[in-house]
């Protein structure tokens, strides 16, 4: 595991948890707007493994779970054994993932070794969604068949969008409404909006987020065809 960060505590990362977040160096999408960028790059130092387990065994008795995040996690060829580790220590764990490795995901869930999942929804599901992660050959079906083997596992989970300007408007954020409505009505749909620190192109660094009355205007047009959106 190349590990890029360790957060010592979270209130908010994992739902119904104090947890800790580990965060895993490098990432197969260069989303433009991405504030970790030292992460995807891998311009961090390596947190050792050990380093990791010894606080996590130090504070079994305070945190109840752990939260993996990135970069794109998958992207290590040893997180099954990682978190059977700890999942061993008595962790819950929960896992962000872009959906693009549907493969590994399928053989974890059905390990059973992930108890929440948050999947990134970034783009509507056409050619565009290549252009917004800068991989113009990715095919959006890899991440509907994530999303789908999620949703036939029943682990609890919930999607996120980042919401950048030049990127997403209410048109845009309305068709991914209906296209999500069209495989699933049951999951919640986080919106977010970006970040223009330390990120991944510079020049998004420029760009003014949306006012939060703005994305309320995109919010209510949204949930005609997808209640279950929040801020």
């Amino acid at each position: 595991m190349k590990i890029g960060g360790l957060q010592k505590l979270t209130l908010i990362d994992f739902p119904g948890h104090l947890a800790a977040v580990v965060f895993t160096k490098g990432c197969n999408f260069r989303c433009p707007y991405c504030h970790n960028r030292d992460l995807v790059l891998g311009n961090l130092p390596t947190i050792s493994q050990r380093t990791v387990f010894s606080f996590l065994k130090k504070r079994k008795n305070i945190l109840t779970g752990v939260a993996i995040t990135g970069g794109e996690p998958f992207l290590q060829p040893d997180l099954t054994d990682f978190i059977s580790k700890v999942k061993q220590l008595g962790y819950k764990v929960k896992l962000d993932t872009n959906g693009s490795f549907p493969e590994h995901l399928k053989k974890l869930l059905k390990k059973k070794l992930i108890d929440y999942l948050a999947l990134d929804f970034k783009a509507p599901l056409d050619g565009r969604y290549g252009k917004i992660v800068r991989v113009e050959d990715f095919d959006p079906v890899v991440w509907e068949t994530s999303l789908k083997l999620i949703l036939a596992s029943k682990v609890t989970f919930e999607l996120r969008t980042t919401i950048v300007p030049g990127l997403h408007d209410k048109k845009i954020l309305s068709e991914m409404a209906k296209q999500l409505k069209s495989i699933t009505e049951s999951c919640l749909w986080f919106w977010q909006s970006f970040r223009p620190k330390r990120c991944l192109d510079p020049t998004f660094e420029e760009k003014k987020p949306y006012e939060k009355e703005q994305l309320e205007e995109f919010l209510k047009t949204a949930k005609r065809y997808y209640p279950l959106i929040q801020l």
